[in-house]
């Protein structure tokens, strides 16, 4: 059983969350709720929950500011929250997860997959929790830098060590300079929500690449500076044509 901490200010949204995972999700065991940030530290400590569905925005201390505190946690993090762009993606940079309210039973589905596959992983959780606080310290999302877990290994890189994303089903290969590429269980639509205001565009349902590695567009396909040659859907050809060319 995966004992599980609901902290939400609204008892609506934990009532609701709680019936989705009673519902669907036997492997869940919810140990407790919270409704702010003092009352969340307090079930953490004596409850020891081993996932905690946070909401990011609560009077009197967000979930950020939960983590802040704590500094590091030995449970995996599900944030709760509505459209916050900032937050999203501070989340979605530092490898973490996050549901959007009201929560789909689908999404649901797919956040517990993720994290099973996180807590089966050997990752450095300490690094990834320090890179997730000092993302969250940036005042910009420009400064934010990518997480990317390989094996025992965690990289952080900034968007323009970037070239391109290449779909593979629900996972995404993710072409570094220098040659160098992993594969992420994130799905390329992810990856354009995260990288299209650093300047990457999508080319086809399969390839988003960073503009300035393109060279040339030439009869239905981009050609990157590295040499390869992508195909550019017929959908998509007119657009990019007037965004490469700004």
């Amino acid at each position: 059983m995966i004992r599980t901490l609901i902290v939400d200010d609204e008892p609506a949204a934990r009532s609701y969350l709680r019936s989705l995972l009673a519902d669907a999700h036997s492997e869940v065991e919810v140990v407790g709720e919270a409704s702010n940030m003092s009352e969340a530290q307090r079930l953490i400590d004596d409850l020891k929950p081993a996932l905690v569905f946070l909401d990011v925005e609560m009077p009197g201390g967000s979930g950020f500011d939960l983590l802040r505190e704590l500094k590091r946690w030995d449970f995996e993090v599900i944030f709760v929250t509505g459209f916050q762009r900032y937050a999203i993606q501070a989340i979605r940079f530092s490898a973490l997860d996050y549901l959007p309210k009201p929560a789909q039973p689908d999404e649901l589905a797919f956040a517990l997959e993720r994290y099973a596959e996180r807590h089966a992983a050997d990752l450095d959780r300490a690094k990834v929790q320090e890179h997730f606080l000092e993302n969250i310290a940036q005042k910009e999302t420009q400064a934010f830098k990518l997480t990317i877990p390989h094996g025992d290994r965690t990289f952080f890189v900034a968007p323009t060590e970037v070239e391109r994303c290449m779909a593979d089903r629900n996972y995404t290969w993710v072409h570094l300079v220098h040659d160098r590429r992993y594969l992420l269980a994130r799905t390329l639509k992810e990856f354009e929500e995260m990288l299209s205001p650093f300047g990457f565009l999508r080319l086809n349902r399969s390839a988003l690449v960073r503009k300035d590695t393109i060279v040339r567009l030439h009869d239905g396909h981009a050609e990157l500076k590295d040499g390869e040659r992508l195909e550019v859907s017929r959908r998509r050809w007119p657009e990019l044509k007037r965004t490469w060319a700004a």
